[in-house]
């Protein structure tokens, strides 16, 4: 998939603060500029063409607000990268149990803006349920806090969940309070072979349901695990941490499901990479008692297009597709959708001219009307990211 072109004029000063995000948002409404919203662009391609003549990025807004390590919580800048927070947290034997897809450089605005969570979701949640509190930009200039700087919060209006997932269309994410966990003393990474598929319900049943309490828990075609440096044959990997006794005790549970080999950790970091530039990317979701007979569709509906590659969240009931974008088309959309009746389909990256064709909007509906023009009235933030707003 090509890229989209550049919508015009970068601003990221170095050092920029929350009042120069305000005052390029003020002269955006004022003006009527549609700005972009970025943090360091690797994620420039997904979600729609957005309709914007600037770029507004936070790589100069970073660093640490606020760090209690005895609380087990961090505020950090939204432009802060992943890597940024793995560095400070680290000294501490702490860990921001985040492993979004594509790389640690993200920043964490755009990890929370795009709702962006990887295979230790199984573990530790998603990213929705990481964030205690955001402090964002509006598209009219007002700063907005939501949420708090402690694990515990009074009861209200859920703003870090409202901000969350919303690409950027509500708010510029100025600041986040993060849930820390501490770093396990030992860890082990696990591939369970399926050599026979008509087994992978039973296989996944047992893994699942095994006396152990793994951090990820992530169903790889043979594709995908020949990308990940593996033997080219469909596995479940499974990421164990704790003290060594813990760890050894969950191993010996897991040899029971099948064949076991213990793998390099790095195959969680290829993983993470796999949708390169120029791949479409796709979710599709149900019940994660019906991961098997997705993931049976879903590989039925890719069947003969090269390239691509599928994995699986087991535990959340998610099946994940990156396939050239070429091959991505309206006609294989509505096929998956025939295979996998009942079940969601959410688009992540698709070529430009395919997004009229197959998700328009999702924001048609009057709720998120009215809340649009709650936090960004004249519909300069990110817009057509989502859809349309009338």
């Amino acid at each position: 998939m090509s890229r989209l072109p550049s919508p015009g004029p970068r601003e990221s000063p170095h050092g920029m603060s929350l009042q120069g995000i305000q005052e390029i948002v003020a002269d955006a409404a004022e003006s009527g500029t549609p700005l972009r919203i970025a943090g360091e662009s690797h994620w420039i391609d997904a979600g729609r063409p957005v309709r914007a003549n600037r770029i507004a990025s936070l790589t100069g807004h970073t660093g640490v607000v606020d760090y209690v390590p005895g609380d087990l919580t961090i505020t950090v800048k939204g432009g802060t990268t992943l890597h940024g927070i793995e560095e400070v947290t680290a000294k501490e034997g702490q860990h921001f149990p985040l492993d979004p897809h594509g790389s640690s450089e993200g920043t964490i605005g755009a990890t929370i803006a795009t709702g962006s969570s990887g295979p230790m979701a199984h573990g530790f949640g998603a990213v929705r349920d990481l964030v205690l509190g955001v402090e964002f930009v509006t598209g009219d200039g007002r700063v907005v806090k939501g949420g708090g700087r402690v694990v515990k919060n009074v009861a209200g209006f859920d703003l870090v969940r409202l901000i969350t997932g919303s690409w950027g269309t509500l708010g510029i994410v100025t600041e986040a309070t993060l849930r820390l966990y501490s770093i396990a003393s030992s860890h082990a990474t696990l591939a369970v072979s399926i050599t026979d598929e008509r087994q992978l319900s039973a296989r996944l049943d047992n893994v699942l349901n095994a006396a152990a309490t793994p951090y990820s828990v992530e169903l790889v075609d043979a594709a995908t695990a020949r990308h990940c440096g593996l033997a080219a044959t469909t596995s479940i990997l499974v990421e164990l941490g704790g003290n060594a006794a813990a760890v050894e005790a969950q191993k010996d549970a897991l040899s029971r499901t099948g064949v076991v080999h213990e793998v390099p950790r790095q195959v969680w970091t290829r993983l993470r990479t796999a949708d390169a530039a120029g791949t479409a990317v796709f979710r599709v979701s149900a019940l994660p008692a019906q991961i098997a007979e997705l993931w049976t569709n879903t590989q039925r509906a890719l069947a003969g297009i090269e390239g691509s590659m599928i994995h699986a969240s087991a535990g959340l009931g998610v099946v994940r597709c990156i396939l050239p974008a070429a091959s991505a088309t309206a006609e294989l959309l509505r096929r998956m959708a025939g295979e996998n009746r009942g079940s969601a389909i959410v688009c992540e990256r698709l070529p430009s001219d395919l997004w009229p064709h197959v998700s328009p909007s999702v924001v048609s509906d009057t709720l998120s009307q009215r809340v649009k023009r709650a936090f960004d009235p004249l519909d300069i933030l990110n817009p057509g990211i989502m859809g349309e707003f009338s």
